[in-house]
């Protein structure tokens, strides 16, 4: 198989959540309100656990078994997102105003392993069928004293 098929493959891997009809869970750069009531609706289980007082990590596991964590800075704004597991998770909600930016960057650099690397927003996805892995963040929004490597 040649290159080009690879790169194809890959975008519509990060197409593909955004057909579902999949509620959304707070986004990269929203507000955190309404996690707990979609974690519901989209009938994961989740739990939040407080880091050092500087961040709250929510923890949602979806039916696939791909567990997404919120990271949510004192200010209520989601700072970062990952994700690990069997699928993808709905990528639009999960990036959210992010989203048309990762896909248009990410069908610019043609690459099997998807990444934007830029002042204002970071993310990389890869893997592949059963074993999906990936973060994002948004430099700017790190809260004071967080490194960007918790997000994972």
């Amino acid at each position: 198989m040649n290159s080009r098929f690879f790169a194809r493959a890959a975008r519509m891997l990060v197409l593909l959540p955004c057909l579902s009809n999949a509620p959304a869970h707070a986004a990269l750069g929203g507000q955190a309100e309404t996690v707990d009531g979609d974690t519901t609706a989209m009938h994961a289980i989740g739990h939040a656990s407080r880091v050092q007082g500087l961040y709250i990590v929510h923890t949602i596991t979806l039916p696939s078994g791909t567990v997404v964590r919120e990271y949510v800075a004192s200010s209520g704004r989601v700072f970062g997102v990952a994700w690990e597991g069997p699928t993808l998770p709905d990528l639009r909600a999960t990036l959210g105003d992010a989203f048309d930016r990762y896909v248009s960057a990410s069908a610019a650099g043609r690459k099997a392993a998807l990444a934007v690397a830029a002042s204002d927003l970071v993310v990389y996805s890869g893997g592949h069928l059963r074993a999906f892995a990936g973060r994002a963040y948004l430099p700017q929004a790190l809260p004071s004293g967080v490194d960007a490597s918790v997000v994972r």
